[in-house]
């Protein structure tokens, strides 16, 4: 298709060109557009020989850029190509000029219209080789912007192909890092309640079954997210009773147009459960809640004096998830005694921007 769309541009630029001499040549009295046989030879030949100039012009291109690439200086190198090109131009030229004349002469017995015209007619040739280096220097520089724009695509195809590639090794490592906590969790239970823990691994399943479903896209809706947080909130509030406390501060129109990656709440408030102590007298309060564009979830701080061994794809993963789908940081703040983290809200472009 590309080589169809360049063949009529030439063939259009060409025919305008041909229309121009046309128009200045005294032997076409009656114009450009004059009807007769002699006018219709004559532009069929010029279409005809100045599309074959230009794809010589090409062949010929490629053919002197070989020859100057040794070349370290930039500017020498523009010089002699355009020396080069210069002196095939008006080879070029003076041939299609002489070509002309022979078949004007010889077919039309038109000798007497050339009797005063140079061989080499100067004014067409000087001409036709100016206008020759003219298109080729747009020509070249169409083609150059075209390299260059073809190069920045492939450039963000690739790119784009890196930062998924990076995105789903780190969602890769969400699934079995939930799970080895939910079991944990589990071990603890089996042995106090088997019938809360049948509950449990009920609720469980359900998680479970949000992440392998979710984790195959990249953004989901805030709604989806925390239909799947009050699940996940049961299994902590069975275990932690009223040792810790999730509210929830989001209007209705926020959350139906917001966008956030898969099993970031649940990360968040996983991340404060195991780092923190907690208890009825002393219990931890988490609230999720926005702000100028962000989703800002926060609890209140009470390290653990030792804590549990952790398998560093929380807050890392999550700051890196939200660079690579929109350039953008999640904040994580320690002030007034409380634990804050900020992260960016994504709306339905941040979603179809990064849609594969």
């Amino acid at each position: 298709m590309n080589r169809i769309r360049k063949f009529w541009l030439r063939f259009w630029v060409v025919f305008l060109i041909q229309i121009v001499i046309k128009s200045f040549d005294q032997s076409f009295p009656h114009g450009p557009f004059e009807v007769n046989i002699r006018s219709l030879v004559f532009t069929l030949f010029f279409l005809a020989y100045g599309l074959l100039i230009w794809w010589i012009a090409d062949f010929l291109n490629d053919y002197f850029h070989h020859l100057t690439k040794s070349l370290k200086k930039e500017v020498n190198r523009i010089v002699i190509l355009t020396s080069l090109h210069g002196i095939l131009g008006f080879v070029l030229s003076a041939s299609l000029n002489h070509l002309y004349r022979l078949g004007d002469v010889y077919l039309f017995g038109n000798a007497e219209n050339w009797n005063q015209i140079a061989l080499l007619n100067p004014e067409l040739t000087v001409a036709l080789t100016s206008l020759y280096l003219l298109i080729l220097g747009f020509d070249g520089y169409f083609e150059t912007q075209r390299n260059l724009q073809s190069e920045k695509l492939k450039a963000q195809e690739l790119e784009k192909e890196n930062l998924l590639a990076q995105y789903k090794a780190l969602k890769a490592q969400i699934e079995p890092h939930f799970l080895f906590n939910s079991l944990s969790v589990l071990s603890s239970l089996v042995y106090e309640d088997a019938d809360l823990s049948a509950d449990f691994i009920v609720k469980m399943s359900k998680t479970l079954r949000y992440i392998i479903e979710k984790n195959e896209f990249h953004l989901v809706k805030l709604s989806e997210e925390l239909d799947f947080l009050d699940s996940y909130y049961f299994l902590i509030k069975t275990r932690l009773d009223n040792g810790v406390f999730l509210e929830t501060r989001l209007t209705k129109s926020f959350i139906e147009n917001t966008y956030i990656p898969p099993v970031t709440l649940q990360l968040l408030v996983e991340n404060a459960v195991n780092h923190n102590k907690y208890n009825p007298e002393d219990p931890l309060k988490i609230v999720i809640e926005t702000k100028d564009n962000f989703i800002i979830v926060r609890n209140n701080l009470n390290p653990r004096l030792k804590t549990e061994p952790s398998t560093q794809t929380g807050l890392k993963n999550l700051k890196r998830r939200y660079e690579l789908i929109s350039m953008q940081q999640v904040a994580v703040i320690t002030e007034n005694g409380e634990f804050i983290v900020k992260i960016p809200s994504l709306k339905q472009s941040d979603y179809e921007s990064f849609t594969v």
